[in-house]
């Protein structure tokens, strides 16, 4: 299939519209006016729905997206995990990014006054609908290492160490980043040995047909870029040539042109796996409607264009983090707004674990915003059955409990957070050894479920937080740097203070404090803490003195105290002997 023949039409109207003033108008004849061929504008591209906090790039920085927006040319869109956006071009194209994912838009007239409808996908996912284009359009992805030419189909592209491209209809041409087919057929304007050349070229690459699922690498297309750039740079050299030159570039250019023709063949599609999640994203862009669009490139918004009657439409949920579904398509949480025709109906479904799922139907699309409160389930399993199984390790009962919505955060009869309780930390600051044979899935269920790792608990009349004390039972040679590791990678402080021995002290102030009268230093413990952001700048008191944890493992290094290399990097990075 030539992807590319088609623009040899789209480059011949160009050359009439370039003869042509803004203010030519064809001669009229004795028997009737004749048309004049109408200038070509951009596929506007515009904002037409978004969940989550959704960002774009304007002349004054990031800004908050806003649907019906307009999105200019070259403007950068910042979609965050767990969120996602359409943006349409046209009547012609859909693209949803799915967060996490950043991507710029390329909307405008190419060289030849065609119009480019362009997405650059830096990072993350997205599927797309693209209908059947003119022979002046042209649709393309670009990734970070390669170039997907789109003639109108379905498709789903994620770049992340490699691309993943999965087509359901239509085809998708792969071709080196660099090897702009239609840019080429534009430079070189009606030499027709280059033409076809080019040409040759473009039925060279290789295609990706419904129901292919393929891997593309860096190392794939790595020969073929190489000789695209030196394509292009042919290509400019007889754009400039004078008539002397430009014989024997010509020819320098048929080379390389003739080199790159061979080297496509050899770019490796390798195949992938099917993915659920992929194929949930291709039926859902399947069914997609295009919104109705202006065909005046300057309309700044389709809110403000009357021959695109829509009307924005905003969902928020409570509690925060529902999932939200519209007409049974997944569009986001916490929060969706999006354009919908006017008098439209609207099928609404909200859900989160441990409540109640609520349905609601619209039947007419209007601008207003509407709030759904989810009614959490009561748990089969009551708090003290909880707080029951956390002593007794029972996995089961914790899970389910947890699922039904539950509260982490409930506390036994003596003030003791039930995360807390789970670790079997308390002994130890009560002078007992503490009983570490707790189950570790156990915690991590309560850790994972949200449960308050900041919160104050008092033993034997000290006040105390989770990380503190379980620093102290490390400090005591417990072996407790997963727990510590836990702890930190889901929220805990490293920087809180509790106030031990009149002192003010966080947790490294802690681990820093013991080595000192001790000269056993617990690193795994210290250098998890540095990592997680653990400060320098706490003072603590040691020999009449009142010193930083800076000063003090600055001295500690140029004694010589502390010898392993990682550790030394983190406390370094932090700001020691600095």
């Amino acid at each position: 299939m030539n992807v590319f023949r088609p623009l040899v039409v789209a480059a011949a109207i160009s050359v009439v519209l370039a003869g042509c003033g803004d203010g030519q108008t064809t001669a009229p004849t004795a028997d009737a006016e004749a048309t004049a061929i109408p200038q070509l504008i951009p596929r506007v591209a515009y904002l037409v729905a978004l969940s989550g906090d959704v960002q774009v790039q304007d002349t004054t920085g990031l800004g908050q997206a806003e649907p019906g927006a307009r999105i200019d040319d070259g403007r950068l869109v910042i979609v965050p995990a767990g969120a996602q956006s359409d943006i349409q071009f046209g009547e012609l194209a859909l693209v949803r990014l799915h967060g996490p994912a950043q991507a710029v838009v390329r909307s405008r007239a190419g060289l030849t006054n065609r119009p480019v409808m362009e997405i650059e996908l830096q990072s993350g996912s997205l599927a797309a609908t693209v209908d059947e284009l003119s022979t002046a359009d042209v649709f393309r992805v670009r990734s970070r290492r390669a170039l997907y030419d789109v003639r109108g189909t379905t498709f789903y592209l994620r770049t992340d160490e490699a691309d993943r491209l999965a087509v359901e209809e239509g085809v998708v041409a792969v071709l080196p980043r660099s090897l702009d087919v239609p840019a080429l057929l534009s430079s070189v304007g009606n030499d027709e040995v280059i033409r076809e050349a080019l040409f040759a070229m473009a039925d060279a690459a290789p295609t990706v047909a419904a129901g292919r699922r393929v891997r593309v690498t860096t190392g794939a297309v790595e020969a073929s870029e190489q000789l695209s750039v030196e394509v292009d740079r042919a290509a400019r050299l007889v754009q400039d040539a004078s008539d002397e030159e430009r014989g024997s570039l010509v020819e320098q250019l048929l080379e390389a042109i003739r080199a790159t023709t061979g080297a496509l063949p050899g770019i490796e599609l390798s195949s992938a796996p099917a993915d659920e999640d992929v194929a949930a994203r291709l039926e859902a862009m399947q069914a997609a409607v295009l919104l109705p669009a202006s065909r005046d490139p300057q309309s700044l918004s389709l809110l403000d264009d009357p021959e695109a009657p829509v009307v924005e439409f905003t969902l928020r949920t409570v509690p925060q983090n529902s999932r939200i579904y519209i007409r049974g398509e997944y569009v986001g949480e916490s929060v969706y707004r999006g354009l919908f025709r006017a008098n439209e109906s609207l099928s609404i479904r909200v859900t989160k674990p441990g409540y109640r799922e609520r349905r609601v139907q619209i039947d007419r699309a209007r601008t207003e915003v509407i709030t759904v409160r989810l009614d959490r389930l009561p748990p089969s399993i009551s708090a003290e059955s909880f707080l029951q199984a956390v002593r007794a390790d029972d996995l089961g009962t914790v899970r389910t409990y947890i699922q039904e919505g539950g509260s982490p955060d409930v506390r036994t009869d003596d003030g003791v957070p039930a995360v807390v309780l789970a670790t079997g930390i308390v002994p130890a600051l009560s002078g007992r050894v503490p009983d570490l044979s707790y189950h570790r899935e156990v915690v991590r269920t309560i850790v994972t479920a949200g449960a308050d790792l900041n919160v104050n608990f008092v033993v034997e009349g000290a006040t105390f937080k989770l990380l503190h004390a379980v620093v102290l039972a490390g400090m005591a040679g417990f072996d407790v740097p997963n727990l510590v590791e836990l702890l930190v990678a889901n929220g805990a402080d490293v920087n809180a203070i509790i106030v031990l021995d009149g002192q003010e002290l966080t947790p490294l102030a802690i681990a820093v404090r013991w080595a000192l009268f001790t000269g056993e230093t617990e690193e795994d413990i210290v250098r998890i803490l540095l990592e997680g952001g653990a400060s320098l700048d706490v003072a603590i008191s040691f020999d009449e003195q009142l010193l930083t944890l800076r000063e003090i493992a600055t001295q500690l290094i140029e004694q010589g105290e502390i010898d392993d290399p990682q550790l030394i990097r983190l406390l370094r990075q932090a700001g020691a002997g600095v």
